[in-house]
């Protein structure tokens, strides 16, 4: 309900599927608001069980994204369940901003934000992405909040644009009208251009490539100095967002694909992408 922390969360929901893949879907800037909500805690509830109950918490949301579980009964009554989160994540106008609880409903239920899944839930944002880009996807949110913010007259006004709902204009309520909100038929397709097999699988292996570089560089970065993670991170970014240039089959997509995988053969022969596992180096040589 606030612009400049929904543009941090939206990457959060911009997908156009609900599985536990989504759970992970988070914005480079979700770290920087989340403590926002976090503070008023600070008065009452030691740091320890803050910790703790914290954990907790981003444990129980990770399972309640997926379409499996239909409805748990009793428990619909107290617990954010799959049911009340995929209304969360849906851009039907009868899902927008409902159902904002992490373990707990009944919050939701006391304050007139809760809603029951009914129709079938479209899930995205109300104005799709359709990218696999994964900066646009992070950058995209921002760039629309500054530009409206330029673009609207009056000091007032260009505040309300940072703190009031994205749907607001000057003249229009806090959250901005119900009926701008646009109208979804339910026969919405995610965006999802066509790619030839191979394309895919070759994405599908080079993507394993990078989990476990991602992996191995967990397992090290006490290890390594903050430049060469600062760069091996910027490889891991490169690499996802050729990925998507792939997927998305964008012009320029070869090239940038050439350019990563000579980036990947200088990383690998510098020693950065050693395995305990003989093959997985064989595997890379290839």
């Amino acid at each position: 309900e606030v612009n400049i922390l929904w543009a941090a969360h939206q990457v959060h929901h911009s997908s156009e599927d609900y599985n536990l893949f989504t759970a992970l879907r988070q914005s480079i800037l979700q770290r920087y608001t989340s403590w926002i909500f976090n503070l008023p805690m600070a008065l009452l509830i030691p740091p320890s069980v803050f910790a703790v109950h914290l954990q907790f918490n981003l444990l129980y949301q990770f399972w309640i994204h997926t379409e499996v579980i239909t409805n748990l009964g009793p428990l619909e009554w107290i617990l954010n369940t799959p049911s009340h989160h995929r209304v969360h994540h849906g851009r039907n106008p009868y899902c927008i901003d409902k159902n904002y609880g992490g373990t707990l409903i009944i919050w939701d239920r006391i304050f007139g934000t809760f809603e029951a899944e009914d129709e079938k839930v479209v899930y995205g944002l109300t104005h799709p992405v359709n990218s696999f880009d994964p900066i646009m996807v992070q950058l995209r949110p921002l760039t629309h909040v500054w530009n409206t913010f330029w673009a609207t007259p009056g000091f007032c006004n260009k505040i309300s644009v940072i703190f009031k709902g994205p749907g607001w204009g000057p003249g229009k309520p806090r959250l901005g009208l119900p009926e701008e909100i646009p109208v979804v038929t339910g026969k919405e397709v995610p965006f999802n251009p066509s790619v030839p097999a191979y394309l895919n699988c070759y994405a599908v292996v080079h993507f394993a490539v990078i989990v476990h570089f991602y992996t191995e560089i967990l397992g090290t970065m006490t290890m390594l100095s903050q430049g060469t993670v600062l760069l091996e991170i910027g490889f891991i970014i490169l690499s996802l967002t050729s990925f998507g240039f792939l997927m998305e089959n964008k012009p320029k997509a070869g090239h940038l694909e050439m350019i990563r995988c000579v980036v990947f053969i200088g990383v690998y022969k510098t020693g950065c992408l050693r395995s305990p596992f003989a093959y997985l180096d064989y595997a890379y040589e290839v």
